[in-house]
Order: C-alpha cells, then structure tokens, then sequence
C-alpha cells in the first residue's frame, strides 16, 4: 500500500485533535521563560568609542626627502584589524587585569583559593581571565564605513563593566603612543649616523673644491661648463640619495625584521630567500630599466608628455608586482603566531622590504646613468674634468647635507609633538539599564520556541498514535466505498438513526454488526438501528445487553444452538445481530457468514490500524460504519 499524502484538511484535523497538547506545551514554555527573566542575573554592556587615525606609508619618490618624511607614516601605519588586535593583546588586557585587580573582582573568591591550593600561580590565574575576557566579555567591532572602534564590556555591574572598557581604551592608546615613540626613534638613530659623515665629506669637498681654484687662479666658470656641472651634480646627487635611502629602508626591514624574531621566526633566512628568488631579480632588472628610460625620456620631455606618463604607469606597476611577490613569497614562509602584533609588522616588514629593492633598483640604474656620463666627461680636458668633478662634488655633498639636517630637526620636533594615532571620541558610562537579558526579545523567542515545541509535540503525539484518528484516514485505509454511514458521536437519538438510515436500508434481512475490539459503539449501532427498522417492520436484536423499547434476545443463544437463526427468520422481518468484538470472541465468525448483511465498526480515535490485519478473516464483509466523528476528526460533523 503506498504511503498516504498528508493534505492541509489532514494537518488542520490533526491539530483540532490536539489542540490541548499544543496548548499545555506552549503554556509551559512561556511560564518557563518567564522564570529564567526572573531568575537571570541582569548583564550590563559599557562601550566607548575611539578613532583610528590612518597614516599614509612610505613615499615611493625618488628624492630622499620622500624617504624621510614618510618614514614614521610606515613605522606606525596599520589597519583597523591591527588595531583591533593591539586592543585585545595579552600586554593590553594583563595590564588592566593587573590595574583593577580583575581577578579578585571577576573570579569567585572560593574558586581561586582552590586554584591556589592546586598550585595555580597569580600569573597562570591572570592568563586563565584574558582568555575567558577576550572570549566572552571584551568586543571591539569597527563601526561600518569609518575609521571608528567601539570597544564593549560586558558584566553585572555596571561601574565595574564602565571601568574596565575605560582601562582599555586609556592602555591602549599608551601602548599606541609607546610603538609611535619607538619607531619613530629608528628614524632618529638613522640620521645621527649619518649627519657626520655627510658632514665631514662636505667640508673635505668644499677644501678641495677652493684649493684647486686657488692653484689655478680660477674664479668663475662659463655657463656651458656650469650647465654641464648641474647636470652632473644632479645625476650624482640622485645616486647618493638612492643610496641612502637604500641604507634607510635597509634598517626599517631590519627593524621589522627584529620584531618578527622575538617571536621566534625564522626571518633572517626567509629574508636571504627573497635575495635568491628568480621572479624577484626578474622585477628588480625590470625596474632598473624602466628608471634608466625614464629618466633618459625626462631629460627631454616634460612630465605631461604621452610617453613619460606611459613609462611612469609601468613603473608603478611593476612595483605593485613586486610588493605582491614578496607579500606572497613571505607569508607563505612564516609561522602564524597568534602574536597580537604580528601581522602588522609582518604587513611593515613586507612594505619595507619593497621599499629596499625598490632604492636599490633606483641607486643602481643612476649609477649606471652617472657612470655612463662620466665617459662622455672623460674626453674633456684634464683641468676641466677636474673642476666639473670637484664642483658636483660640492653641490650634490651640501644638497645631502641640508636635507639630511632639516630632517633631523623636523623628528625632533615630531618627537616632541608625538601622540598616539587615536582619538578617544566616547568615554563608557556605567549603563543605567541592563543589555541582557532582554525581556521583550526573550518573551518573542519563547513565544516562538514555544510555538514550534508545540507543532513539534502535536506531531509527535499524532505519529505515535496507532489509532485511526481522522475520517480522511478511514476513507484511505477502508476505502471510501466501503463506509456505509458515518455516526457522530451524540446522546441525540434522532441524530443517529438518522445516520443509519442509508446503511439500515441498503441491509438485508439478518444483519451483523461486530468491532474489531471492544468499546467501538456496536451495541448504540445496533440498537439505533434496531430501533429505525421496528417503526417498519417486525424486528428482533440479539444483544448481551438488555434494551426495553426493542424485542431482544441473547446474542449468545447463536452459539448454543446455530441452526435457531433460522426459526427467527420465519417470525421476524428484520434481525439485527449485535456481536461481540472479534478479538473477544471469535466464535461469532460463523454466525457472520450465515448473514445476509456483515458491518464493522470502526470508532475514530479508538481503532487501531495495525487490527486492520483481522479483517482478512472475514469472509464477507459489505460495509464500515464510522463512529465517534467530532470536529476534532471529521469535516462531516
């Protein structure tokens, strides 16, 4: 037999059937929602709010002032995920574990005696709260489409929980404050080292550049030889700045670099790896050309021009390509730590190391272009050659020199001026009413888990439910044909002979009545009908039960002595046999087939499907009378 679809009209009876189930469930939930608000102990969320100020890196010029006044930019620049995870380091959060005394605030004094007691230190305690703080209570979430931060905490109180966010927010931007400092100190150690030097080569120019005038009673030059010693100082001076700005980035990865050791990586020899990398030298070739043709085509055109426009969008690109490789060669290569700051000096070590191979390519290809001029100048007179060496000596040495002491005094100043690159937008305030729980959305949430354990209830009760709960399901397992009357179920006699009527008149002269269990309502079904036939004709009931309005006899007498069904036939025009149920007497069976009607009864919510199986030992069987309809179980009622 194939399975039965389940229809609307099916679902809908189903839950008429049930609808108490449904209701005590949906009761039950909301009474114990109501009794978790009670007894919840209220959370109160204090949030501040911080801006992130964003900082441009390194300028990707090829004059030195671009190097230097972009190298804090580079030092300290960051994303909003650095800065999340700066908030959230263990150096942040133990320091304000510390400051507040968070563990005696936070934990269960009884639980940390037990601790102590199993020799779990303050430290392993204060390591133990970040955890649970970072997972549980601290949320820092950046607010969408700006440079804004909103630090959260929860907790029960509400002074504590402001005080806790305000310790963040106050440590973090001294930690912030502190990396700012020490980076921008790598820029100072920097010029130090080489404001002497350039110093010292300047004067040694300058001495050479008066004694040689002095010996050779030269006092002016010609504009031709000083156009050509200003393009020759020019070229130089390109040279000594790419160099130092090599130098520069050099200690900038190298600061990066040491950063990334302390976490026990292996950099120094990823680092030697990128030296070795075959795409990598490929695009440091390529850059060395493009800048030699650039600066040949700049010598002879202007910026504006097509083709230096096109030359300089190459060159762009190609460093776009080089910074992906190395990101890509690198971070294929490190360890991933955890570390709350190591992916942004991992991001920094990246641009620095870029930054590196970049004034490299560009020290080399002006190298390559001054040593190339250099050959053309070595045709000129002796005393000439010399003068133009001494003047570009001079010129590119002093150039180098101011600029290398303006910068000094510009990181002095910067150093003194210095904040961290946050601003603190919203203090927390201890909150005046509690975030969790929310009363009105868990009431929701309950009404609505309350509705779904209920439909789930209803289901369950109904699939578990062997009986033969609905007419629909009557209609499929009998057969709708076969159902000859459908008897609601009532104390209205009219109601129900009325019922019968069809199956009273459709019957023949003896007619069998039998369940397959008891309690299905035979005895009401025969003496109803019974009672219609006698306002017609002569009728007899054979029941066990005794009726007063209706000749009656024993039902058993049909046992004693079978062949008696035959003399009541001569007397009576109608007998209806009121039969025990199958299951309880069997012996009846006979007695069915010998009748010229046979009617089971089959009492919704009552019957179970699974005796279906008897009616395969019944021979004859000319109809099923449907008892107990309701409107819970029928759409006929």
């Amino acid at each position: 037999m194939e399975e039965r679809e389940l229809t609307l009209a099916d679902i809908l009876l189903m839950f008429k059937r049930k609808m108490k189930l449904f209701i005590v469930v949906f009761i039950m939930v909301i009474v114990a929602t109501g009794i978790y608000l009670l007894l919840a102990t209220p959370e109160y969320e204090a949030s501040a709010k911080v801006k992130v100020s964003s900082r441009k890196g390194m300028s990707l010029g090829l004059s030195i002032e671009g190097l230097l006044g972009g190298l804090p930019g580079i030092l300290s620049g960051g994303s909003l995920e650095d800065e999340i995870q700066i908030m959230l380091s263990r150096r942040n959060v133990l320091q304000v574990i510390s400051d507040l005394d968070l563990i005696h605030k936070l934990l269960d004094e009884k639980d940390i005696q037990k601790a102590k007691e199993k020799g779990v230190t303050e430290e392993e305690l204060a390591l133990s709260l970040y955890s649970y703080m970072v997972e549980k209570l601290i949320k820092v979430d950046p607010v969408k489409n700006s440079n804004i931060l909103e630090v959260k905490f929860i907790w029960s109180d509400p002074k504590l929980a402001a005080e806790v966010v305000n310790a963040l927010v106050e440590n973090y931007v001294r930690i912030s404050e502190n990396i700012a400092k020490t980076q921008l100190s790598a820029k100072k150690a920097f010029l130090e080292e080489q404001i002497p030097k350039v110093e010292q080569e300047l004067r040694e120019a300058e001495s050479k550049l008066k004694v040689f005038k002095e010996q050779n009673k030269i006092y002016s030059i010609e504009s031709q030889m000083e156009a050509l010693v200003e393009r020759y100082a020019t070229l130089l001076q390109k040279v000594e700045e790419s160099k130092i700005a090599m130098e520069a980035a050099k200690k900038q990865s190298e600061f990066f670099a040491r950063e990334l050791k302390e976490l026990d990586l292996e950099i120094d020899k990823i680092r030697d790896s990128v030296t070795f990398d075959p795409i990598i030298s490929e695009l440091k070739t390529k850059l060395i050309d493009l800048q030699i043709e650039l600066a040949g085509l700049m010598e002879r055109y202007t910026e504006n021009n097509p083709t230096v426009v096109q030359k300089k969008t190459e060159l762009q690109e190609t460093e776009k390509q080089l910074e992906s490789e190395l990101e890509r060669l690198l971070t294929s290569q490190v360890k991933k730590t955890g570390h709350p700051i190591y992916q942004e000096a991992l991001s920094n070590l990246i641009r620095a190391q870029s930054q590196e191979i970049l004034y490299q390519t560009q020290y080399e290809a002006y190298k390559k272009l001054y040593e190339d001029l250099d050959k053309e100048l070595s045709k000129l007179p002796e005393l000439e050659q010399k003068l133009i060496e001494l003047e570009r000596d001079y010129k590119v040495k002093e150039t180098i020199y101011t600029t290398l002491l303006q910068a000094k005094y510009e990181s002095l100043i910067s150093e003194a001026a210095i904040t961290a690159n946050v601003n603190v937008i919203d203090w927390a305030i201890p909150p005046l009413s509690p975030s969790k729980p929310n009363k009105k959305l868990t009431l929701a949430i309950g009404g609505v888990l309350g509705i779904f354990l209920g439909v789930l209830a209803v289901f369950f009760a109904e699939f578990s439910d062997k009986r033969i709960k609905s007419e629909s399901e009557a209609e499929y397992l009998l057969g709708m044909e076969k159902i000859v009357a459908r008897v609601p179920l009532t104390n209205n006699s009219s109601s129900l002979e009325k019922a019968l009527g069809v199956a009273e008149v459709k019957s023949g002269k003896v007619v069998f009545i039998t369940a397959l269990e008891d309690g299905a309502g035979v005895s009401t079904i025969a003496r109803h009908m019974a009672k219609l036939s006698s306002n017609k004709r002569r009728t007899l009931l054979l029941s066990e039960e005794k009726v007063d309005e209706i000749e009656r006899k024993d039902v058993y007498d049909l046992l004693k002595n079978p062949d008696i069904l035959e003399e009541y036939k001569k007397y009576y025009d109608k007998i209806i046999v009121d039969a025990p149920s199958l299951k309880r007497t069997p012996d009846f069976l006979p007695i069915a087939e010998k009748s010229d009607t046979v009617y089971i009864v089959i009492r919704l919510e009552h019957t179970l499907s699974e005796d279906l199986k008897i009616l395969h030992t019944i021979k004859k069987i000319d109809g099923f009378i449907l008892n107990g309809l309701t409107k819970r179980n029928s759409n006929y009622v």
